[in-house]
């Protein structure tokens, strides 16, 4: 198990990430900063649905967040889980309504990380759609950070979790290998993402990602490539 510690000093010591935008909206989400990790989060006609529950054990950024529009964390109907390393499932015991989605494979992570009894209530695999109010959530499958890591793509906008992230230098690409489990997957199943959704011929407005700024220009986003060995 990781210690908050070391996530904290994972994306806070001296990665080159571009900074995250505390309030960025991309569509109908709103990426809301957690410590160093981003919780995207959007209304529907049914409840709140968040991306990721962050860092802060009980929630407060989010808390905040949502008190602003008249609504508080009993209204978090659903979360979907990206992975579960402890920056981005910290938070879940602070939703008492809500379905925690994840991949099949996370299941023993998220509960080893989140603490206090937390556990996945609904799993995915690669293509699901959830559907939640007006909202369809596709979650789609990128082994590699962990082997259940997954992305969301919803309305346009693909969000990544630890999947990818943009550099200061403008550029996009994994998280830094010694962060992976597996480094070479993490790369590799990136890219193919990235051909998935060009052959599908998706039409992406922004893609958004939890540890630095999302992007609505695309191009550094199609045009990764894997690392020089």
């Amino acid at each position: 198990m990781r210690s908050t510690l070391v996530a904290a000093l994972v994306w806070l010591g001296g990665c080159s990430n571009a900074p995250i935008e505390d309030g960025a909206t991309f569509g109908p989400f709103t990426q809301v900063k957690t410590f160093f990790t981003s919780v995207f989060v959007a209304e529907t006609s049914e409840g709140v649905v968040l991306v990721d529950s962050g860092f802060s054990k009980g929630a407060k950024p989010i808390a905040a967040f949502l008190d602003d529009r008249g609504l508080g964390l009993s209204d978090v109907t659903d979360v979907i889980v990206t992975h579960g390393h402890s920056d981005h499932v910290r938070g879940l015991g602070a939703f008492p309504n809500a379905r925690i989605w994840a991949h099949e494979a996370e299941v023993d992570l998220v509960a080893d990380e989140a603490e206090d009894g937390i556990a996945v209530t609904n799993t995915v695999v690669d293509g699901d759609v959830i559907a939640v109010g007006e909202l369809s959530l596709e979650v789609l499958h990128v082994p590699g950070h962990t082997p259940g890591n997954l992305c969301v793509l919803s309305e346009g906008v693909l969000m990544t979790g630890d999947t990818a992230m943009s550099f200061k230098d403008g550029t996009v690409g994994p998280a830094p290998e010694r962060y992976s489990e597996d480094p070479e997957q993490a790369t590799a199943e990136l890219l193919a993402l990235r051909d998935r959704l060009a052959e599908r011929g998706d039409d992406l407005s922004a893609v958004a990602f939890a540890h630095s700024q999302g992007l609505t220009d695309l191009g550094p986003f199609w045009d990764m490539r894997a690392p020089e060995p």
